[in-house]
Protein backbone atom coordinates (compact mmCIF):
# COMPACT_ATOMS: atom_id res chain seq x y z
CA UNK A 1 0.00 0.00 0.00
CA UNK A 2 1.27 3.69 -0.96
CA UNK A 3 2.51 5.31 1.96
CA UNK A 4 0.07 7.88 3.20
CA UNK A 5 1.10 11.41 3.74
CA UNK A 6 -0.41 13.13 6.49
CA UNK A 7 -2.22 16.80 5.81
CA UNK A 8 -1.95 18.65 9.50
CA UNK A 9 -0.70 21.82 8.01
CA UNK A 10 -4.46 22.10 6.57
CA UNK A 11 -6.70 21.65 9.73
CA UNK A 12 -7.39 25.30 10.88
CA UNK A 13 -8.40 25.96 14.62
CA UNK A 14 -10.02 29.74 15.22
CA UNK A 15 -10.91 28.57 18.94
CA UNK A 16 -8.98 30.55 22.23
CA UNK A 17 -8.79 29.37 25.77
CA UNK A 18 -11.66 29.63 27.90
CA UNK A 19 -8.85 31.33 30.58
CA UNK A 20 -6.98 33.49 28.48
CA UNK A 21 -3.63 34.47 30.40
CA UNK A 22 -2.61 38.36 31.01
CA UNK A 23 0.52 38.03 29.56
CA UNK A 24 2.86 40.37 31.83
CA UNK A 25 5.91 42.55 31.14
CA UNK A 26 8.81 40.14 30.26
CA UNK A 27 11.29 40.50 33.51
CA UNK A 28 14.39 38.06 32.40
CA UNK A 29 15.49 34.75 30.32
CA UNK A 30 17.07 31.89 30.80
CA UNK A 31 19.38 30.41 28.53
CA UNK A 32 20.09 26.11 28.17
CA UNK A 33 22.70 24.16 26.34
CA UNK A 34 20.83 23.29 23.45
CA UNK A 35 18.84 20.19 23.28
CA UNK A 36 18.62 20.64 27.39
CA UNK A 37 15.10 21.32 29.23
CA UNK A 38 14.37 22.77 32.28
CA UNK A 39 13.21 20.09 34.63
CA UNK A 40 8.87 19.17 34.35
CA UNK A 41 8.77 19.73 37.67
CA UNK A 42 10.67 22.79 38.39
CA UNK A 43 10.80 24.58 41.59
CA UNK A 44 12.59 27.53 42.86
CA UNK A 45 15.50 25.52 44.84
CA UNK A 46 16.33 24.07 42.12
CA UNK A 47 16.11 26.73 39.36
CA UNK A 48 18.75 28.23 41.57
CA UNK A 49 20.45 24.59 41.63
CA UNK A 50 20.90 24.56 37.82
CA UNK A 51 22.60 27.97 38.15
CA UNK A 52 25.23 26.51 40.14
CA UNK A 53 25.76 23.06 38.36
CA UNK A 54 28.61 21.81 36.63
CA UNK A 55 28.20 22.73 33.02
CA UNK A 56 27.03 21.27 30.46
CA UNK A 57 23.93 20.97 32.71
CA UNK A 58 24.39 24.76 34.28
CA UNK A 59 21.67 27.56 33.64
CA UNK A 60 22.31 31.01 33.00
CA UNK A 61 19.87 33.68 33.94
CA UNK A 62 20.01 37.20 32.47
CA UNK A 63 17.69 39.96 34.44
CA UNK A 64 16.15 42.73 34.37
CA UNK A 65 14.33 43.96 31.49
CA UNK A 66 12.86 46.74 31.32
CA UNK A 67 11.59 47.18 27.48
CA UNK A 68 11.00 45.15 25.02
CA UNK A 69 11.47 45.46 20.89
CA UNK A 70 10.54 42.69 17.84
CA UNK A 71 12.64 42.95 14.94
CA UNK A 72 11.14 40.74 11.94
CA UNK A 73 9.09 37.64 12.60
CA UNK A 74 6.90 38.90 9.99
CA UNK A 75 4.76 37.21 7.33
CA UNK A 76 6.40 37.66 4.06
CA UNK A 77 4.19 37.57 0.48
CA UNK A 78 4.65 37.23 -3.12
CA UNK A 79 2.71 37.43 -5.98
CA UNK A 80 3.80 35.19 -8.94
CA UNK A 81 3.21 37.24 -12.11
CA UNK A 82 -0.76 38.62 -12.05
CA UNK A 83 -1.57 36.12 -9.57
CA UNK A 84 -2.84 37.10 -5.66
CA UNK A 85 -0.14 37.46 -3.47
CA UNK A 86 0.67 34.32 -1.47
CA UNK A 87 2.89 33.43 1.74
CA UNK A 88 6.02 32.79 1.40
CA UNK A 89 7.46 32.67 4.67
CA UNK A 90 8.44 33.99 7.61
CA UNK A 91 11.12 36.67 8.32
CA UNK A 92 13.60 36.33 9.86
CA UNK A 93 13.29 37.74 13.96
CA UNK A 94 15.13 39.22 16.76
CA UNK A 95 14.02 39.94 20.08
CA UNK A 96 15.92 42.68 21.97
CA UNK A 97 15.23 43.80 25.96
CA UNK A 98 16.94 46.72 27.32
CA UNK A 99 18.35 45.74 30.73
CA UNK A 100 17.68 48.52 33.67
CA UNK A 101 21.56 48.83 33.99
CA UNK A 102 24.56 48.28 32.02
CA UNK A 103 26.44 45.46 33.56
CA UNK A 104 29.88 45.22 31.57
CA UNK A 105 30.72 41.93 33.17
CA UNK A 106 27.83 40.22 31.27
CA UNK A 107 28.40 42.49 28.13
CA UNK A 108 31.82 41.01 28.43
CA UNK A 109 30.77 37.65 28.25
CA UNK A 110 27.57 37.77 25.97
CA UNK A 111 30.62 39.13 23.14
CA UNK A 112 33.05 35.92 23.89
CA UNK A 113 29.84 33.88 23.48
CA UNK A 114 27.96 35.89 20.67
CA UNK A 115 28.37 33.29 18.00
CA UNK A 116 27.19 30.21 19.97
CA UNK A 117 23.59 28.56 19.54
CA UNK A 118 21.05 28.25 23.18
CA UNK A 119 17.59 27.69 23.81
CA UNK A 120 15.95 30.17 25.55
CA UNK A 121 13.08 30.09 28.39
CA UNK A 122 11.39 33.70 29.04
CA UNK A 123 9.65 34.69 32.46
CA UNK A 124 7.24 37.92 32.44
CA UNK A 125 6.16 40.04 35.66
CA UNK A 126 3.33 37.79 36.70
CA UNK A 127 5.96 34.56 36.99
CA UNK A 128 4.65 33.06 33.47
CA UNK A 129 7.21 30.87 31.70
CA UNK A 130 7.41 30.80 27.96
CA UNK A 131 8.87 28.63 25.57
CA UNK A 132 7.50 26.01 22.91
CA UNK A 133 5.41 22.52 22.77
CA UNK A 134 7.90 20.42 21.25
CA UNK A 135 5.27 17.43 21.48
CA UNK A 136 6.64 16.34 25.30
CA UNK A 137 5.05 16.93 28.46
CA UNK A 138 8.06 19.34 28.85
CA UNK A 139 8.09 22.74 27.79
CA UNK A 140 11.28 23.41 25.79
CA UNK A 141 12.90 26.73 25.28
CA UNK A 142 13.37 28.59 22.22
CA UNK A 143 15.90 27.80 19.62
CA UNK A 144 18.65 30.83 19.03
CA UNK A 145 21.26 30.83 16.67
CA UNK A 146 22.69 33.68 19.06
CA UNK A 147 22.55 35.56 21.53
CA UNK A 148 24.70 39.20 21.86
CA UNK A 149 24.42 42.42 23.66
CA UNK A 150 25.29 45.71 22.60
CA UNK A 151 25.82 48.80 24.88
CA UNK A 152 26.24 52.72 25.59
CA UNK A 153 28.53 52.15 28.27
CA UNK A 154 28.58 55.82 29.44
CA UNK A 155 26.11 58.40 29.85
CA UNK A 156 25.03 60.56 27.66
CA UNK A 157 23.71 64.11 27.95
CA UNK A 158 20.48 63.04 28.38
CA UNK A 159 20.34 59.22 29.13
CA UNK A 160 22.41 57.16 31.70
CA UNK A 161 24.73 54.22 30.19
CA UNK A 162 22.59 51.36 28.67
CA UNK A 163 22.43 47.69 27.60
CA UNK A 164 20.45 45.43 25.40
CA UNK A 165 20.27 41.62 24.83
CA UNK A 166 18.90 40.37 21.48
CA UNK A 167 18.04 37.14 20.90
CA UNK A 168 18.12 35.99 17.45
CA UNK A 169 15.45 33.00 17.03
CA UNK A 170 16.96 30.10 14.90
CA UNK A 171 13.31 29.08 13.34
CA UNK A 172 10.89 32.30 13.53
CA UNK A 173 8.21 30.41 12.23
CA UNK A 174 8.69 27.83 14.79
CA UNK A 175 8.77 30.37 17.62
CA UNK A 176 5.33 31.13 16.44
CA UNK A 177 3.70 27.94 15.86
CA UNK A 178 4.91 26.20 18.77
CA UNK A 179 4.39 29.20 21.16
CA UNK A 180 3.86 27.52 24.93
CA UNK A 181 3.85 28.49 28.26
CA UNK A 182 3.00 27.49 31.98
CA UNK A 183 2.65 29.48 35.30
CA UNK A 184 5.55 28.93 37.76
CA UNK A 185 4.75 29.17 41.77
CA UNK A 186 7.52 30.74 42.25
CA UNK A 187 8.98 34.38 41.22
CA UNK A 188 12.43 33.29 39.24
CA UNK A 189 13.89 36.49 38.88
CA UNK A 190 15.11 36.21 42.26
CA UNK A 191 16.88 32.51 41.53
CA UNK A 192 18.79 33.47 38.25
CA UNK A 193 21.33 35.87 39.00
CA UNK A 194 24.28 34.25 37.57
CA UNK A 195 27.81 33.44 38.46
CA UNK A 196 30.48 36.50 38.71
CA UNK A 197 34.04 35.28 38.33
CA UNK A 198 36.70 35.58 41.18
CA UNK A 199 39.72 35.08 41.90
CA UNK A 200 41.54 33.87 45.16
CA UNK A 201 44.45 35.42 45.64
CA UNK A 202 47.63 35.58 48.46
CA UNK A 203 47.92 39.38 49.65
CA UNK A 204 51.28 40.53 51.44
CA UNK A 205 49.92 41.31 54.66
CA UNK A 206 50.71 37.96 55.99
CA UNK A 207 51.88 33.78 54.53
CA UNK A 208 48.44 32.61 54.41
CA UNK A 209 46.29 35.35 53.97
CA UNK A 210 43.66 35.66 51.04
CA UNK A 211 40.94 38.10 49.37
CA UNK A 212 38.41 37.03 46.90
CA UNK A 213 38.51 39.75 44.37
CA UNK A 214 36.25 40.27 41.78
CA UNK A 215 37.73 39.63 38.44
CA UNK A 216 36.45 42.94 36.64
CA UNK A 217 36.97 46.18 38.26
CA UNK A 218 38.83 44.30 40.81
CA UNK A 219 36.51 44.72 43.59
CA UNK A 220 36.97 43.41 47.00
CA UNK A 221 34.02 41.17 48.33
CA UNK A 222 35.74 39.11 51.23
CA UNK A 223 33.67 40.61 53.66
CA UNK A 224 30.39 38.88 51.98
CA UNK A 225 31.62 35.12 51.61
CA UNK A 226 34.68 35.17 54.67
CA UNK A 227 32.96 33.81 57.10
CA UNK A 228 30.64 30.78 55.14
CA UNK A 229 34.14 30.19 54.09
CA UNK A 230 35.53 29.81 57.46
CA UNK A 231 32.75 28.00 58.65
CA UNK A 232 33.03 25.26 55.56
CA UNK A 233 36.66 25.46 55.32
CA UNK A 234 37.39 21.94 54.03
CA UNK A 235 34.24 21.12 51.49
CA UNK A 236 34.85 25.02 50.03
CA UNK A 237 38.27 24.88 48.96
CA UNK A 238 40.63 22.54 47.48
CA UNK A 239 44.40 22.15 48.52
CA UNK A 240 43.81 20.77 51.94
CA UNK A 241 42.73 23.20 54.16
CA UNK A 242 43.20 22.93 58.01
CA UNK A 243 41.41 26.03 59.13
CA UNK A 244 40.36 29.56 57.93
CA UNK A 245 39.80 32.50 60.11
CA UNK A 246 38.60 35.91 59.06
CA UNK A 247 40.45 39.11 60.53
CA UNK A 248 37.62 41.70 60.29
CA UNK A 249 40.59 44.76 59.96
CA UNK A 250 42.77 43.61 57.71
CA UNK A 251 39.41 41.81 55.51
CA UNK A 252 41.50 39.22 54.78
CA UNK A 253 40.88 35.16 55.79
CA UNK A 254 43.72 33.68 56.89
CA UNK A 255 44.14 30.11 55.50
CA UNK A 256 46.45 27.16 56.56
CA UNK A 257 46.83 23.67 55.18
CA UNK A 258 48.70 20.43 54.72
CA UNK A 259 50.95 20.71 51.90
CA UNK A 260 51.17 23.58 49.38
CA UNK A 261 49.17 22.17 46.70
CA UNK A 262 46.84 25.52 46.02
CA UNK A 263 44.56 27.18 47.50
CA UNK A 264 41.16 27.44 45.47
CA UNK A 265 37.35 27.53 45.56
CA UNK A 266 35.81 24.28 44.58
CA UNK A 267 33.12 24.56 42.13
CA UNK A 268 30.26 26.90 41.82
CA UNK A 269 27.85 23.31 43.00
CA UNK A 270 30.26 22.53 46.15
CA UNK A 271 29.91 26.07 46.64
CA UNK A 272 26.11 26.26 46.79
CA UNK A 273 25.73 23.17 48.81
CA UNK A 274 27.39 24.87 51.63
CA UNK A 275 25.50 28.20 51.26
CA UNK A 276 27.96 29.69 49.23
CA UNK A 277 25.77 31.45 46.21
CA UNK A 278 26.52 33.68 42.98
CA UNK A 279 30.33 33.29 42.45
CA UNK A 280 33.02 31.22 40.44
CA UNK A 281 36.95 31.03 40.42
CA UNK A 282 38.12 31.86 37.06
Amino acid sequence: MRKIRSCTNAQLNTGISKCPPEFGKMKGAILVEPGTKLPEDLTGDKLEELCHADRPDRVYGIITFTEYAKNGGEVQTSANGYGGEEVTGISARKDTYTLNKFYPELHASLTKNATKAWEVYFFDEDNVLYGINDGTDMLAGFPMSCVYSDATPHPTSSAKATMTVTFAHADAKLSIMDFDYIQLDFKPQRLVLGLTLVSLVKVTTGENDYKIIENMGGNDVTAVYASLISAGVSTVLTGNPTAATYNEDANTITITSTGDTGIRLKSPKELYENGIKGIEQL
